[in-house]
């Protein structure tokens, strides 16, 4: 067995833990606040801006909006709602495989992609400029915070999580991106008939994150008979398909505004 199959097969046997409570409706706001800061990657752009070491990563298609004020500018009139192209956010992108053959079949499409790893962004922009692609943008930052700070309600396409860390531990469970926090956002940004897909090898994750998705009023929910949703695979994918292992895929696509009486 190889060592792959031996991490697949223990994982398996692991306990898929749901939180069993919620922040408390009479919790303060700075608690609050910590604790959603606990969850970011790094920490909060605030606290980053402040304490954070500004990174010398560079490439054709890298922004780092956190520290160099013209990357923020840059990307905020990358997702302007100006440009009529439709836009598309892939939240931990990694090696930027899918970024590169989903860019190449849809160069009407704006991709913009966000990492918090700058190994992965170097790699995805060496893929980009290998396959000659003009129409991404790789972000190093967490997502979570950033598009609060460049994207318009209502203008965003479709918004892409493949594979997120499940976050097996109890005392993680805090750090899943897929919250009800970001499903609200989600439906915040996405314009009605855009869509929250996600990907995952871990059916404790799906069946999670479907609830959690299930409970936002904004959305009608799925479970795609297609695990690839018709889209190119990413690695993990191609990896889970070579070893016979199912993936599974969520879709979430926002329904139009209630008119307001």
């Amino acid at each position: 067995m190889t060592h792959c199959a031996m991490l697949r097969a223990a994982m398996a046997l692991r306990k898929f833990h749901v939180s069993d409570s919620s922040p408390s409706l009479v919790e303060g706001e700075a608690e609050l606040s910590r604790r959603k800061a606990k969850a970011l990657i790094g920490g909060s752009i605030e606290m980053r801006r402040l304490h954070g070491t500004p990174s010398d990563i560079g490439g054709t298609y890298i922004l780092d909006p956190i520290f160099r004020a013209a990357d923020q500018e840059k990307l905020r009139a990358i997702v302007a709602p100006s440009d009529p192209r439709p836009l598309v956010v892939e939240i931990g992108f990694q090696m930027g495989e899918f970024a590169a053959a989903f860019c190449a079949a849809n160069p009407q499409v704006r991709y913009v992609g966000f990492e918090v790893r700058k190994k992965y962004c170097q790699e995805a922009d060496a893929l980009a400029v290998q396959n000659g692609l003009t129409n991404a943008t790789f972000c190093l930052v967490d997502a979570r915070e950033m598009l609060r700070e460049v994207l318009v309600p209502g203008t965003l396409d479709q918004l892409l999580v493949f594979f997120p860390d499940p976050w097996w531990k109890p005392r993680h469970i805090k750090k899943r991106l897929l919250t009800a926090d970001f499903v609200a956002a989600a439906a915040h940004f996405l314009r009605p008939g855009g869509r929250l897909l996600l990907k995952t090898d871990v059916p404790g994750y799906a069946d999670w994150a479907q609830g959690v998705m299930a409970e936002d009023p904004h959305f009608e929910i799925e479970r795609l008979a297609d695990p690839g949703a018709a889209l190119p695979p990413t690695l993990r994918e191609r990896r889970c398909h070579f070893h016979g292992y199912p993936t599974f895929a969520v879709q979430a696509t926002r329904k139009p505004d209630l008119p307001t009486i």
